[in-house]
């Protein structure tokens, strides 16, 4: 079978497996069993990162023999080569691990389904809160709890409310606060969440206005980059260029803001 021949069939499949990997999470979460396991730099990982990639890859195998992966826990140093892949499934297993691993609940899982460097589906899960946010190809709209959504209309840089994060390469975290000193002094607030999918998401549901950051990955945000736009929301590379999610560098807004952010950065 083939995930894109009937994409509404493959996003209820995919609706039922995030929310059975959500629990996983959540057995975790409110357990006492979260063993954590070091990677590069600061960067670390979980058994339930684990054991969630392991499941997801599994179930979807099983349904979609002619399936690829690019996931965080089994991506190769370059993936470069990827960007181009047939039914490709682009996952974060836990987006928001210190999140997860401090008890806090702003975290996520992340599923999206790109076809030849498109995205054609994505699906983002926020367990504790149980937030399940959609889009795909040929569908108007996204969706959070089969409800439609849509980005802000703030207008006004001095009402805007952004969200950043904290790359783990150190040197990438630099962009991060030089964008920020050049917005800071026009904005409202900014705030750092901790969990890259859970935040877009929050964008593309109108909680913020904008969201910047320097050091992703594909799995952190090509299901956001299928939802903002549906939502009205429109993504770009901090100097304005085409955006892709094999791109590190990102400048998500409801789109009415981002010119004026773009003339700051």
């Amino acid at each position: 079978m083939d995930p894109k021949t009937n994409l509404v069939i493959t996003q209820q499949f995919v609706r039922r497996l995030i929310k059975k990997a959500g629990k996983i999470l959540k057995n975790y979460f409110y357990s006492d069993n979260i063993i954590r396991k070091e990677k590069a730099g600061v960067d670390f990982t979980t058994e339930a990162d684990q054991e969630v990639d392991k499941f997801l890859q599994s179930k979807i195998k099983s349904r979609y023999v002619k399936s690829n992966f690019l996931t965080e826990e089994t991506a190769p140093k370059d993936y470069s080569s990827l960007s181009d892949t047939e039914n490709l499934w682009v996952i974060d297993p836990l987006d928001g691990t210190i999140n997860f691993s401090r008890k806090h609940p702003n975290f996520s899982i992340s599923i999206a389904l790109m076809h030849k460097g498109e995205i054609i589906l994505g699906t983002i899960y926020v367990p504790l809160e149980d937030k399940l946010y959609e889009a795909m190809k040929n569908r108007e709209g996204s969706y959070l709890n089969n409800k439609r959504i849509y980005t802000s209309e703030t207008s006004a840089l001095r009402e805007t409310v952004i969200a950043c994060d904290w790359a783990w390469d150190l040197e990438k975290r630099k962009n991060v606060i030089r964008w920020i000193e050049y917005l800071s002094g026009q904005i409202r607030q900014v705030k750092s969440m901790g969990s890259a999918a859970a935040d877009l998401a929050s964008l593309a549901e109108g909680k913020i206005d904008a969201y910047i950051h320097s050091g992703l990955k594909p799995w952190d945000v090509a299901a956001a980059g299928i939802i903002i736009p549906k939502a009205d929301g429109i993504i770009t590379l901090p100097n304005g260029s085409t955006w892709s999610p094999f791109d590190s560098d990102i400048l998500a807004s409801n789109g009415i803001l981002n010119k004026k952010m773009l003339e700051l950065i």
